[in-house]
């Protein structure tokens, strides 16, 4: 009886020790084929001396090498595909905004509404015979203007935040420079789709005069579109700055008005000097040109070369 019971013991073992070495040699064969050759041919043959066991651990050391060198990272990609990538997600960061924009319609239209309130509200408040003085239509103008860019920028990530599509984007090691530039882009776009309309209905509500309009049309809207740009192009910093902060709707608003003064009197002096009014002609036109464009150039180059830094996970 201990006899049988020494037999059936040692067979099993012996079972398990070959179902173990089995699996072994699946998973060896599956991370390294050359490795599992190699150990299935060696313990096929009888044993060989010591010597004869280190070349075999020379000889196996040797592939496991030459498997690591195989497995090592594909050298950079050259700059073709580099910028193809870089194109691809920036076109991508286009469809994605131009497409939560157009599922939320309600949100460009509230922001419209909410400005021609704005246009209706001044006369009362300032009275008729303040606003036939140039200088106070165009303030009213770019109050107005203001209002608009703190709405949009304020929201600025809600529709990718919301469903998902930034976490994906930066889940899949797309370059973080090619999605703050197309948001910046795609917000100064919105910034001007809701400017152009605004615009209209301030010509027609103030009564802007045939002679002062030809004068100031051209100019007004070249300043308009630089000043949205740079506007943006803040916004997407402060935002990005401001996102993981639990006060961030006090933050937002501390941070960017003040650096936004600049970008905003340039726009205001310029649009005051093209309708021929002197009320802020401290400085040179070209002055002016300068400050504004100094903006879009400054903070859009900072928030492409810090975008690791603004999306880290």
């Amino acid at each position: 009886m201990p006899g049988v019971f020494f037999l059936v013991s040692a067979t099993a073992r012996r079972t398990g020790i070959l179902i173990f070495e089995s699996i072994c040699a699946i998973f060896g064969f599956l991370r390294n084929p050359l490795w599992t050759f190699s150990r299935a041919s060696s313990s096929k043959r009888p044993q060989r001396d010591l010597e004869s066991r280190k070349n075999d651990a020379t000889l196996l050391e040797e592939m496991m090498n030459t498997s690591a060198l195989r497995t090592l990272p594909k050298p950079e990609k050259k700059l073709p595909e580099i910028t193809g990538r870089w194109l691809s997600c920036f076109l991508l960061t286009q469809k994605i905004s131009f497409c939560s924009a157009w599922t939320r319609k309600s949100s460009w239209f509230g922001v419209l509404i909410f400005s021609c309130c704005l246009l209706i509200l001044f006369p009362f408040g300032l009275g008729v015979e303040a606003l036939k003085r140039t200088d106070v239509c165009l303030g009213s103008l770019w109050v107005i203007h203001e209002f608009i860019a703190v709405l949009i920028i304020g929201r600025m990530f809600a529709a990718e935040q919301e469903g998902d599509a930034l976490d994906f984007m930066l889940a899949a090691g797309n370059p973080r420079s090619a999605i703050l530039l197309g948001k910046i882009i795609f917000t100064a776009f919105q910034l001007i789709s809701l400017q152009i309309p605004v615009t209209f209905f301030w010509i027609i509500l103030y009564h802007i005069p045939m002679d002062l309009l030809q004068l100031m049309l051209a100019p007004l809207a070249l300043v308009s579109a630089i000043f949205s740009l740079g506007t943006a192009s803040l916004g997407a910093l402060v935002v990005c700055l401001t996102a993981r902060s639990l006060a961030k709707e006090i933050l937002q608003p501390m941070l960017f008005f003040p650096l936004q003064t600049g970008s905003l009197l340039a726009a205001v002096s310029l649009s005051l000097q093209f309708a021929q009014n002197n009320v802020l002609n401290s400085a040179s036109t070209s002055a002016w040109w300068t400050l504004l464009t100094v903006f879009p150039v400054f903070f859009t180059t900072l928030g492409c070369l810090l975008s690791n830094v603004l999306f880290s996970e």
